[in-house]
């Protein structure tokens, strides 16, 4: 007859705290299945107001996607074109992103896609928040903004705190 020892390493005794590992899980699953929704929304939701008699004007990441083709017809130069092309794909990328994240986040948050859209929703998003800045200052910013500002800041949250213990 084998006795087991109480300090064996397959006893409960000397397994790592379940208990503190499992709330930092659910947390970080909290943030990552917001990090989608959120670029999603802030997509169609506005990013900038029209400037002077234009003020009514929103301009969300949909409607500039839409805006930058019409100007495609236009009769510009290769290297503009070219930076058009890239302006919209750059802007068209915030919404697979985000699709990607909401797809990936609930079981595939390993994939590396999932690292690779997060991480070009949190670059995205800083750049965009910079250009606001630059452009109304310092003020509280339009709703698709705060929304993509708020993925990002997730994303990084749920990517660079690991638990401790």
């Amino acid at each position: 007859m084998v006795s087991m020892n109480a300090a064996s390493s397959v006893s409960p005794a000397s397994s790592p705290s379940i208990s503190s590992v499992a709330p930092w899980r659910r947390r970080a699953a909290l943030l990552r299945l917001g990090v989608g929704p959120l670029a999603i929304a802030g997509f169609f939701l506005p990013w900038a107001h029209g400037p002077g008699p234009f003020a009514a004007n929103e301009f969300t990441g949909f409607a500039l996607v839409g805006f930058a083709g019409r100007l495609q017809a236009l009769d510009l130069s290769v290297a503009q074109g070219g930076l058009l092309w890239a302006f919209r794909l750059g802007i068209l990328g915030v919404a697979i992103a985000g699709t990607w994240q909401l797809l990936l986040a609930p079981r595939h948050h390993g994939h590396p896609a999932y690292r690779v859209s997060g991480w070009y929703l949190a670059t995205a998003g800083v750049l965009i928040l910079a250009t606001g800045v630059l452009r109304a200052g310092l003020t509280l910013p339009p709703a698709g903004l705060a929304c993509l500002a708020m993925a990002a800041a997730l994303f990084v949250v749920s990517r660079v705190v690991r638990p401790t213990g």
